[in-house]
């Protein structure tokens, strides 16, 4: 294990702990509850601690929400095939928003950025959609020519996400594998040449 790769287990376990506490109290009290104090209360990691690591609550949500995505997402290689890594992105997405923490996280954070100018602004920039899998699994098929050429990726990720997101925090529904599979093969039509 050279120097560049050991990480210090107590570190590992503060962060592991304040990302949960703060994830944890979003989903629970949303933005309201989301305090130093509460996260110290809710992690077990020391004020100063956070403090001193994690001097932007702001950065801290955001870093929490995005190591909570990787850390729930199937991640597999791309086949090549848009169909097939389509279905898979589909299944995967699904399956997080339904998570019922995932879902209030997510409802959390779009309520800070209607309040919060600089969370927005942050949130912009890093969840990026042209940056997103969905927006990957595009890009690749554009470059083999099996989406329209026409296509706008960040239009064509608006149109992947929206259906569930609408289904899942609007309506409250959880999304079936019959919505999958219908999602799926209207998109598969609309996006193909």
């Amino acid at each position: 294990m050279t120097a560049a790769t050991y990480q210090d287990p107590r570190v590992l376990r503060n962060r592991t702990a304040v990302h949960a506490a703060a994830l944890q109290l979003l989903a629970d009290e949303g933005v309201s509850g989301l305090s130093i104090e509460r996260l110290a209360e809710q992690s077990g990691v020391s004020r100063s601690t956070i403090y001193r690591n994690w001097p932007d609550v702001r950065a801290l949500v955001l870093t929490a929400f995005d190591d909570l995505v990787h850390t729930m997402t199937a991640e597999r290689a791309p086949s090549g095939d848009f169909a097939v890594d389509l279905m898979a992105y589909l299944r995967d997405y699904a399956r997080r928003l339904n998570d019922p923490s995932y879902a209030a996280v997510i409802i959390a954070i779009i309520e800070w950025g209607w309040r919060d100018k600089d969370f927005a602004a942050e949130h912009g920039r890093i969840f990026d959609d042209t940056r997103s899998r969905a927006a990957g699994i595009l890009r690749g098929a554009a470059a083999q020519g099996r989406v329209r050429a026409d296509l706008d990726i960040g239009q064509g990720v608006e149109q992947i996400v929206a259906p569930f997101l609408y289904r899942r925090l609007v309506l409250r529904h959880l999304i079936t594998a019959h919505d999958v599979e219908a999602l799926h093969g209207r998109l598969v039509q609309a996006l193909q040449p």
